[in-house]
């Protein structure tokens, strides 16, 4: 009873049945700092969640996963330095959350980091969390990015990848417009009542998570045995460079270190790795006036507060690490993109089907299912089967 106290697996199952935001502690969409009573020094915080953004950035040019053609050839399989990123990531958000969830110090932090995620769930189904993950694949294919991976692009000088934050941010603003018909037609009949993998046991979250873990370290093992990073790389390393000169860095530590991003996120602002909700928080702020604000309430709610504001610092933070390790390595504008056309309408599939199923490969992937989320394990299989089935459709057409 002790360890469910502090993990918060009774008292989530209260919250989720309930729906009650006063116990929930935050509604999707936070608005304002004081929503968030975790954050005792903003500015420190802010700070904390730019200096993550700029290690995601490095880790994600070094791991390479930032190249279109290697998300492009990962869903043709002939290249699956993105499954190795991927999957690494999920299993270091695995362990460092364990970790977190166990310490006395740190278990409240993840308690409540919990609960914000599932704040992002309320009138999300199963229904919506496919569909959203498909469409969202399907965007990957096109522009060879995510939400997330578009930052490092943009800071690594990856031709077009302005065209895919443009999409991207019509994705966001389109979403917007439709959110309330959206979930109109995907809200499920009867409210969830089980959010979580340890909920549904009922097993401590730990007991769960390390040995999923373990299971994704035998797959990492298996697949860099047959298939070593190096023979997937576009341009191989040079030898005589420093750690932070090289070009590549093995995919598997890359993901790792992002998986690893989740301890300073939770302490200091108790939440977890994402990346598609700082875009409605960018597009939010043109709603200047209370009639532009009633025309959208869903991307009103993201313009204000911490809570909405770090993932657009982490962002920022994402772009400049890109850019200082593409230019360490002497790469910047050296890796080629997508036409200007499949950049733009990937970028708007990659936003509008992240919203819907409210997760994009960060918040449904390495953080969904790092915390064991039902939805998640149905939102991010959907994106690559999303991903997967438009590469095999548009190869033959000689699209990409």
């Amino acid at each position: 009873m002790e360890y469910e106290r502090r993990n918060g697996v009774g008292r989530s199952r209260r919250k989720v049945n309930g729906y009650d935001d006063n116990v929930f502690g935050v509604p999707e969409g936070k608005t304002d700092v004081s929503h968030n009573d975790g954050v005792t020094n903003p500015i420190l915080s802010l700070l904390t969640c730019t200096a993550a953004g700029v290690v995601f950035g490095i880790v994600v040019e070094k791991g390479r996963v930032f190249e279109p053609v290697m998300i492009r050839e990962q869903m043709l399989f002939t290249k699956f330095v993105l499954c190795k990123m991927f999957v690494g990531a999920v299993t270091g958000s695995l362990i460092c959350l364990s970790l977190l969830s166990i310490l006395p110090l740190t278990s409240n932090q993840f308690m409540r980091a919990r609960q914000q995620f599932i704040c992002t769930l309320r009138n999300k189904s199963v229904l919506s969390s496919i569909l959203g993950g498909s469409i969202m694949g399907a965007g990957m294919t096109f522009c060879g990015s995510c939400p997330g991976v578009v930052l490092s692009q943009l800071g690594a000088g990856v031709e077009n990848a302005g065209m895919t934050l443009l999409g991207c941010f019509v994705g966001a603003l389109l979403y917007g417009c439709v959110e309330s018909l959206m979930t109109k037609m995907t809200k499920p009949s009867n409210p969830c009542k089980v959010y979580l993998l340890d909920q549904w046991t009922p097993t401590p979250y730990f007991m769960l998570a390390l040995p999923f873990a373990s299971m994704l370290g035998i797959v990492l093992f298996a697949m860099e045995h047959f298939v070593p990073w190096k023979t997937d790389l576009v341009v191989p390393n040079e030898s005589i460079l420093s750690v932070f000169a090289v070009r590549s860095w093995p995919p598997i530590l890359s993901g790792f270190i992002v998986g690893m991003l989740q301890i300073p996120l939770v302490l200091c602002v108790q939440d977890t790795v994402g990346g598609s909700s700082a875009y409605c928080t960018v597009v939010s702020q043109i709603l200047l006036t209370s009639r532009l604000q009633k025309l959208s309430p869903y991307l009103n709610k993201y313009r204000l507060g911490i809570t909405n504001w770090w993932q657009v610092l982490y962002g920022c933070g994402a772009v400049f690490g890109a850019w200082l390790s593409s230019t360490s390595s002497a790469s910047f504008g050296t890796v080629p993109g997508v036409s200007a056309g499949s950049a733009f309408v990937g970028g708007i599939l990659l936003l509008f089907g992240a919203r819907l199923a409210s997760g994009c490969t960060s918040g449904h992937g390495v953080s969904g299912m790092g915390m064991l989320s039902l939805l998640s394990f149905a939102a991010a299989p959907s994106m690559f089967a999303g991903a997967i089935v438009t590469a095999n459709v548009l190869k033959p057409m000689s699209f990409i």
